[in-house]
C-alpha cells in the first residue's frame, strides 16, 4: 500500500512541477492552426505565433531565453492563444506563404481571422516583446492609432501626412490612398524634408515631373542629407526604364532613357563607385531579356 501511496504521490508531484513550469513562461499550445484560431475567436484573445525552424540559432535562443520569462508568459497567457509552427512544414508552409515570410524567427500577432497585427523578424527579448503584445491588445496607445483617428477625423496638414505615411510604412501596413491624397494636395515634396523625400521616393516615377528634376540635379547635396536613400531612388528610377520598356515592348527604350539619366549618376559617383555607362546598359538590358524570355 505505501509503495502505491509514494507513486500516487510521486506522480502528483511531478504533475504540480509540470504545471508551475508551464506557467512560468508563454504556454505554446500543441494545435494545429485551424485550432488555434478557433480556440483564440471562443476565447475572445488574439493568436501570438512562434515561425521558426529547428535549425535556425536565434530561434533557440527565443525558446530558451526569452519565451521562458515569467512575466512575459503572465502577460502573454492572459491575451493571446500562442502557437508555434516550424515554418519548413505543414500549417508552417502555410503562414510563411500567406505572410510572404523568408526570415527566421518571425513573430506573428494575428486576429482570430488571420488578419496581421504586428511583425517581428528576429530574436528580441521580453520587455520588447511584451511591449509589442502590448501595442496589440491596446492598440490606442500606439503612434499609428493615433495618426489614423486624426487622418480619419479630417487632418490634411502637410507634415502630418508625410508623417502618418511613414508611419504606415513602418507599421507594413497599406499606405497607398494616403500616399495619392498626399501627392494630389502637395504635388511638389520638399526634397531637403526627411520624411517628405520618402513621400517623393515612392510616389514620384514619372521622369519628367518637376520634382523628379530637382533631385537628379542635386544629387549630391541630397545624398548630404538622406545618405543612401538616394542611391535607393536612382536606382528605382533605373528599374523604372527597364519596366517601362517591358511594359511597351521595346527594348531600345532603355539606351534612349538611360542616355538622360546617366549624366547624372556620373556627376554624382565617385571614379571608384562609378559603372560606365557601357555596363549599365548591358546590366539593364539583360534584365529586361530575362523577363521577356
Amino acid at each position: 500500500m505505501k509503495s502505491v501511496k509514494k507513486i500516487i504521490f510521486t506522480l502528483a508531484v511531478l504533475f504540480l512541477s509540470a504545471e508551475m513550469t508551464h506557467a512560468e513562461g508563454i504556454n505554446f499550445q500543441h494545435l494545429t492552426l485551424k485550432e488555434g484560431l478557433a480556440k483564440a475567436k471562443a476565447e475572445n484573445k488574439k493568436v501570438f505565433i512562434d515561425v521558426f525552424a529547428e535549425w535556425c540559432g536565434p530561434c533557440k535562443y527565443l525558446t530558451k531565453n526569452v519565451f521562458v520569462d515569467e512575466g512575459l508568459g503572465k502577460f502573454m497567457n492572459e491575451y493571446f492563444v500562442s502557437l508555434k509552427l516550424d515554418g519548413e512544414e505543414g500549417d508552417g508552409l502555410q503562414i510563411m506563404n500567406d505572410f510572404d515570410l523568408d526570415s527566421y524567427p518571425t513573430l506573428l500577432f494575428l486576429e482570430s481571422d488571420m488578419g496581421l497585427l504586428k511583425k517581428i523578424v528576429g530574436a528580441v527579448g521580453a520587455d520588447e516583446l511584451e511591449t509589442a503584445g502590448n501595442e496589440v491588445v491596446h492598440p490606442e496607445t500606439t503612434l499609428i492609432y493615433q495618426l489614423t483617428q486624426k487622418y480619419e477625423a479630417g487632418e490634411r496638414d502637410r507634415a502630418f501626412l508625410a508623417s502618418y505615411l511613414i508611419e504606415l510604412l513602418n507599421s507594413e501596413r497599406d499606405y497607398d490612398a494616403v500616399l495619392s491624397e498626399s501627392l494630389k494636395l502637395y504635388t511638389k515634396p520638399n526634397l531637403q524634408d526627411e520624411d517628405e523625400f520618402i513621400v517623393f521616393c515612392l510616389g514620384i516615377d514619372d521622369r519628367k515631373d518637376a520634382t523628379m528634376k530637382l533631385f537628379l540635379n542635386d544629387l549630391k547635396n541630397l545624398y548630404d542629407i538622406h545618405g543612401q536613400f538616394v542611391r535607393t531612388k536612382l536606382n528605382m528610377i533605373l528599374l523604372g526604364i527597364v519596366n517601362d520598356a517591358i511594359e511597351s515592348n521595346d527594348k531600345s527604350l532603355i539606351r534612349a532613357e538611360l542616355r538622360k539619366i546617366y549624366p547624372f549618376y556620373a556627376d554624382f559617383e565617385d571614379d571608384e563607385a562609378r559603372i560606365s555607362e557601357a555596363e549599365m546598359l548591358r546590366s539593364m538590358e539583360e534584365m529586361y531579356d530575362e523577363e521577356m524570355e
